[in-house]
């Protein structure tokens, strides 16, 4: 468990002891809340994105978690229409269902779909370990990845009337859970939840988790109220401040602040279709459902499902189904169709999202497209504008904003910039053209990559990205020649950097860094580690030569040549 959230928990503690009857949060300080959620909501938000490789995606080594793209789910029993999803959110009462009710558990049986268990408890007091044991045992004969989420949304339930209860149970069904191999830990709390309740007090620790799930409901009116407050819309982010790229703030900032680096899931949720209030929601509804299922893996890519609550409870003030609502439901298609999400377990994502800075090198052969992240506080209906080197060439008034390469004039070869503006911002992209390429950031030209050989030992490095020659300098894989070297890799994906250990030697260097350091002592780098054909590269002779190996260049073979000994 990581240390702030520790600090937490034992304060929680000394607190508890206080009182013989219940446990008793700390005071809030309204002002500072409303402030550190005006600031969430009121920030404006305007970026260049382009379709990358998945190999971009982040990766944390969790259980279930897909290398090869995010899946988009639905309720089971709501999902023919929209068939195949990558993922049925079913749910299971943990103490009085042996078993996945009909037709869940036929539609789950008969497709090769990841499964979401909403394992739901009612209180702390019922919890029965052997019942537990057994419907695992039976959710286990299914022979499906699945997602368990048990004990969910304590943040706004009884569940947490005492989260050192809580936290106790939850390990203790963590443990069990990790004793089936398709199984995987959901903690998943409400994503604002009560704001006295601060998601610190009930996080496990990170050996009891897998998945960072949180449910996810935009609303438009707080509490079923049509005059609601100023302060409730921005604290509970409903109304106009009803954006999923909103209300996934708190859980990111929870993450990032005790250093919790975990794949994150929208286990359930979704936009109102209606509610008691209006019949047609399709203006409000619209902007906010492509928010969801657009912006969310484009801002943040360690999002690997979302689940679409396409169900309406009668007892509910909105509703969530989207069967009979066709805007809703080809919103819904068209992002499951686009190519960004997996459709089942055994398929992979086409693409995933890349900051157009990050210098992706894109192909406009393959017609790529351009996608701009644009949130502009209290300003649903934007358009975004694009011109290239000056001249406008399109616009667009529909999330994501998608720049279609194929519909803008023939660029000549060399520098070229890209710009787009919408309301009162504008920002510019500079990008390179060479051939059939382009590429944002960074000049690529004198890229050569054809017949380069690595032979490390007399054996030939074999890679999936070929090595390239930029500036007279070899560039290749990094995670293939450190390995083949025998070091061991370290890749920071937030700090985009890589370090690598052998024999007591260190050596670091960051993606578009000049420096390489080794043992802490700098190195300048004559070419530094790059993003190049979907791959992070790195200067062969320089971490080579870092890590005690002989380099040799023979031009005429084209040919480096490394001796470890």
């Amino acid at each position: 468990m990581k240390k702030a959230v520790s600090i937490f928990l034992i304060a929680a503690i000394l607190i508890s002891c206080t009182s013989a009857f219940a446990f008793e949060f700390p005071s809030v300080d309204w002002g500072a809340l409303l402030s550190e959620k005006e600031r969430m909501v009121t920030e404006t938000e305007f970026e260049l994105y382009t379709a990358g490789d998945i190999s971009n995606l982040p990766y944390y080594g969790a259980r279930l978690e897909p290398k090869d793209g995010a899946y988009l789910g639905m309720i089971a029993e709501t999902s023919e229409k929209f068939w195949p999803v990558g993922c049925y959110l079913t749910y299971i009462d943990a103490m009085n269902q042996p078993d996945l009710y009909y037709p869940a558990n036929e539609i789950i049986k008969g497709n090769d779909s990841a499964v979401m268990v909403g394992w739901t408890i009612n209180s702390l007091d019922e919890v029965n370990y052997d019942t537990i044991r057994s419907v695992l045992n039976t959710l286990a004969s299914y022979n499906k990845p699945m997602y368990i989420r048990f004990g969910n949304e304590m943040n706004v339930s009884s569940l947490g009337d005492d989260p050192i209860r809580y936290v106790e149970v939850f390990r203790n069904v963590a443990n069990m859970v990790h004793e089936y191999d398709n199984f995987a830990v959901v903690w998943s709390p409400n994503d604002l939840g009560a704001l006295d309740r601060p998601f610190e007090y009930f996080y496990p620790g990170d050996e009891y988790v897998d998945w960072i799930g949180v449910s996810m409901y935009m609303i438009k009116y707080f509490q079923g109220k049509p005059d609601t407050s100023y302060k409730d819309s921005v604290y509970f982010m409903t109304g106009d401040y009803a954006w999923a790229t909103n209300r996934i703030k708190p859980i990111m900032e929870f993450m990032a602040k005790n250093n919790i680096n975990k794949p994150v899931m929208i286990s359930e949720g979704g936009v109102p279709t209606n509610t008691n209030h209006d019949t047609d929601l399709s203006v409000w509804g619209s902007p906010r459902m492509r928010n969801m299922l657009w912006y969310l893996v484009m801002k943040y890519p360690q999002i690997k499902m979302i689940n679409y609550f396409n169900n309406h409870r009668a007892n509910e003030a909105e509703r969530y189904d989207i069967n009979d609502y066709n805007y809703a439901s080809d919103i819904f298609s068209e992002a499951k169709t686009s190519g960004l999400y997996k459709t089942s377990v055994g398929a992979s994502s086409d693409f995933c999202f890349v900051k157009a800075e990050n210098g992706e090198i894109i192909n406009i052969d393959a017609n790529p497209r351009l996608y701009t992240l644009a949130y502009f506080p209290n300003n649903p209906d934007i358009t975004v504008n694009y011109a290239i080197d000056g001249e406008w060439c399109h616009s667009s008034d529909t999330i994501p904003y998608i720049l279609n390469f194929g519909n803008i004039p023939t660029v000549s070869d060399g520098r070229h910039t890209l710009k787009i503006w919408a309301a009162d911002r504008e920002k510019e992209y500079v990008f390179y053209k060479h051939g059939s390429q382009i590429r944002f950031g960074e000049d690529f030209e004198g890229a050569n990559n054809s017949e380069i050989k690595v032979i490390i030992d007399g054996e030939t490095l074999a890679t999936d990205q070929p090595p390239v020659i930029i500036n007279d300098r070899t560039l290749v894989p990094l995670r293939a020649i450190f390995e083949k070297l025998g070091a061991f890799v370290d890749w920071n994906e937030s700090a985009q950097s890589v370090t690598a250990t052998k024999d007591g030697r260190e050596i670091s260097l960051a993606i578009g860094g000049n420096t390489m350091y080794v043992n802490g002592e700098e190195k300048p780098l004559d070419v530094p580690a790059m993003i190049y054909g979907e791959r992070t590269l790195v200067p062969v002779r320089a971490v080579s030569e870092a890590l005690s190996c002989n380099v040799d260049w023979i031009g005429e073979e084209n040919t480096v040549v490394i001796k470890t000994k």
